[in-house]
């Protein structure tokens, strides 16, 4: 990019001549601003550059926390548009592809860490410098002062989500951490994969207390409530025949709603095409007797960058997604696509998915979108550290 302000200015006139010549696409793109390019109902409202590989983050109660390679940062949210850092934890400096989507509740989180050049002796190595796999608690009772409050050495697996109350927490990778006395947690020997159809995956998520859904190949419902350790399967959805990479999972409502939605994930592809990671919608009517079976997959698309599609990027997939605070058998989504930014979807009573919208910022990696009201979504990025958008039905 030429800098410089008759290089900015020649650009934007440049932008703004394509809109007019080429028309825009399909979500309505409007002018691009000092932070990206949206579609006309989607407001950029503020950008906050407080990270160094921002990851993910987790809202809980009035206050929202977030990872990146080196911290976890907690921000007051009581104010959501103008939200203020009230404490931070320096952690291992992650090499590369840190650890996400971190888990927990008021009082402590749950985050893995794999850290490059540190090895006190007890852990394995995994990774350039003799790198230490731990799973670090950390005590946040006090939101101005947390604290690392233990860690289990050896287990980091990509991610790790609470399970009953936080008394529990599953690894991606099947582990399973007793932290019943969170001060002093244990790895247990068992593993939650052990003679399921899939042993281990990219993500679990506790859908409903004592509910477990994996993301894997096939998808599985898990019942934890009797014994953690041995988790009994109880519904496993239909295998994707092209054997794709399951990344994450959300069933609205407390497994209520009629939809399960899901995304799968492709890296380092370069540009789009028909194996790209989607964002899906499952159908769970009957899963009791026949498990979950697919509607509709949303895959994006290169385009003309005004027309809210880069020509080409490093990653052209689903990553991090939520539904809408209100979605009820269908509803709005807010979904992080890398280089093709926030996407918002509308998902119909059928389950079947259009584009409602979209922000893209310039040189962006969106890693995750987290709806704090029915109106703010925080899209934490790679490169940025995090923005606040306000979505308005289009």
């Amino acid at each position: 990019m030429t800098s410089g302000r008759f290089g900015f200015k020649s650009m934007r006139l440049m932008v703004l001549t394509i809109a007019v010549v080429a028309g825009v696409g399909s979500a309505g793109a409007q002018e691009p601003t000092a932070q990206g390019i949206s579609s006309g109902n989607v407001e950029h409202v503020r950008h906050i550059p407080l990270a160094q590989n921002g990851v993910g983050g987790r809202l809980i109660g009035d206050y929202f926390y977030m990872n990146d390679q080196n911290k976890i940062m907690i921000f007051d949210i009581s104010d959501p548009e103008d939200p203020q850092m009230t404490g931070f934890v320096p952690m291992p400096q992650e090499w590369q592809f840190s650890r996400e989507d971190i888990d927990g509740n008021d009082n402590i989180l749950v985050v893995p860490n794999t850290a490059s050049g540190i090895n006190d002796g007890t852990a394995p190595t995994n990774g350039p410098g003799g790198a230490t796999n731990a799973v670090y608690i950390i005590d946040v009772e006090d939101k101005t002062n947390p604290q690392i409050l233990s860690k289990v050495n050896g287990p980091a697996q990509h991610t790790y989500s609470c399970v009953l109350d936080c008394k529990w927490a599953y690894g991606s990778g099947g582990a399973i951490i007793d932290l019943r006395d969170p001060a002093n947690p244990k790895l247990v020997e068992e593993r939650w994969g052990t003679g399921l159809p899939a042993q281990s995956g990219h993500d679990v998520e506790e859908v409903k207390r004592g509910f477990v859904m994996t993301a894997t190949q096939p998808l599985q419902l898990l019942d934890v409530r009797k014994d953690p350790t041995r988790p009994k399967l109880i519904a496993v959805a239909d295998r994707n025949e092209d054997g794709r990479y399951m990344h994450g999972t959300r069933w609205p409502r407390q497994m209520k709603d009629r939809f399960l939605l899901a995304g799968d994930e492709t890296t380092f592809n370069g540009r789009c095409s028909a194996s790209s990671g989607s964002f899906m919608t499952w159908d769970t009517k009957g899963w009791r007797k026949d498990g979950f079976k697919m509607i509709d997959e949303y895959r994006v698309t290169n385009g003309t960058y005004i027309d809210g599609n880069p020509v080409a990027q490093r990653n052209c997939t689903n990553h991090w997604f939520e539904q809408h605070p209100k979605f009820r058998n269908g509803g709005y989504v807010a979904a992080a696509f890398y280089d093709h930014g926030t996407r918002f979807f509308e998902v119909s009573d059928t389950g079947k998915i259009s584009e409602a919208g979209f922000f893209m910022s310039y040189g962006g990696q969106a890693s995750a979108s987290y709806w704090i009201t029915d109106e703010l979504v925080y899209v934490v990025d790679y490169n940025r550290g995090f923005d606040i958008l306000r979505f308005s039905p289009p």
